[in-house]
């Protein structure tokens, strides 16, 4: 783009000269391109680059300057996809294959809407679509790793990153999603879990969640009763065994808590979601078939009971909490809510019938309104 003088039109050797050259007449002020084609020199050759406008500058926290998008959410996420990545290591906790994958799928499509919300482009997911990404998407996210804390929870830092990372997920997509008019926040009530019946389902639920991290099995363990070997066969008397006999013994055993076994942290995540649909505002709408949620969730977490149950503190204080809660999810089957009002879970009435059109009913036109006087021969014929 040639800057030429606006007195004798010569054209300017350098853009940036205040004063024309030729007749010393004042330069109009120079306006660089936006895209402006610069050469760089390189590599044994000139190479030919387009200049991007500079982005403005960044004026959000400190500590955020750095992350991609600015966005603590992806912040995050990151965290959480560290911890996923060192779950894979035998001595650290995770939720398991299946929902670490979950969480990988899901980390995918809210780190697209984040970089959507910020405006700045990332060709790693701008492919994603955003129909795929709805508010619900980054709140479910949230739900979950809020829900998987508990699993991760062991003595190690591994902890720490999830925890970190959901904390931060769960602050910034509270102003985002949750908070606000038409948020999704509006469609729960935190305090109806210590209303009526419902009070017990959140009791029991808090008891099954506890007993998790108890024992549930001792692994290599070996009952000492009916003990005796093959010298204290032959011999007379008995010799005493050592106090250091802990193999045989039942001591020093691998001890497994519930959240150690299978499936053991879906269970969990499963009671957990009884309690959000508990939490649902009576006003808000829902299909006939989610008050069975509950009563499944139930079932699935006794049958998962039953099969791991031991002599030991964790099962049998497991079945003992999940007494009320099933016994509130019988209640929400048959649609004996307290809080609920009646027929809200009843099914759409069936439409009326069309009357048939040959009828001999007369219509409503043929009868004589009330009060009006009945004509004398109808009077006649009557009597």
């Amino acid at each position: 783009m040639e800057h030429r003088c606006t007195e004798c039109g010569e054209v300017a050797t350098e853009p940036r000269l205040r004063y024309c050259e030729q007749c010393g007449a004042k330069m109009p002020e120079f306006k660089p391109p936006p895209l402006a084609e610069v050469e760089a020199q390189g590599g044994g050759g000139g190479t030919l680059a387009r200049a991007r406008p500079a982005r403005p500058a960044y004026t959000g926290p400190k500590w955020l300057e750095h992350v991609p998008a600015h966005s603590p959410t992806l912040l995050g996420v990151i965290l959480h996809m560290v911890a996923l990545v060192l779950s894979i290591l035998p001595s650290m906790a995770g939720p398991g294959p299946f929902w670490s994958f979950v969480m990988v799928v899901g980390s995918v499509f809210v780190v697209a809407r984040e970089y959507r919300y910020s405006g700045e482009p990332n060709p790693l997911v701008d492919w994603v679509p955003e129909s795929f990404y709805p508010p619900a998407v980054p709140a479910a996210y949230a739900a979950l790793a809020a829900g998987f804390s508990l699993p991760m929870l062991e003595f190690s830092f591994q902890p720490l990153l999830w925890i970190g990372g959901t904390v931060l997920v769960a602050r910034d997509q509270w102003g985002k999603v949750f908070a606000g008019r038409g948020g999704l926040s509006e469609l729960f009530e935190p305090r109806a879990l210590v209303r009526g019946q419902r009070i017990l389902a959140f009791a029991g639920v808090v008891i099954c969640v506890l007993a998790l991290f108890f024992t549930w099995h001792v692994e290599g363990e070996v009952s000492n009763t009916g003990y005796r070997t093959a010298a204290e066969r032959v011999r007379i008397g008995e010799v005493p065994r050592p106090a250091v006999d802990s193999v045989y013994g039942g001591e020093g055993g691998l001890r497994v808590s519930g959240m150690h076994l299978p499936i053991g942290s879906t269970v969990q995540l499963g009671l957990l979601a009884l309690l959000v649909l508990l939490m649902l505002r009576p006003e808000v709408d829902r299909p006939i078939w989610l008050r069975f949620v509950p009563a499944g969730i139930t079932v699935i977490a006794v049958a998962w009971v039953l099969v791991n149950m031991d002599l030991k503190v964790g099962p049998i204080m497991f079945l003992g909490g999940l007494l009320p809660v099933g016994l509130v999810a019988a209640f929400q089957a048959i649609g004996r809510d307290d809080q609920l009002p009646a027929g809200d879970y009843a099914e759409e009435p069936p439409p009326e019938a069309p009357l048939p059109e040959d009828t001999d009913m007369p219509v409503e036109e043929d009868f004589p309104p009330e009060g009006d006087p009945v004509p004398e021969d109808e009077e006649d014929m009557r009597g």
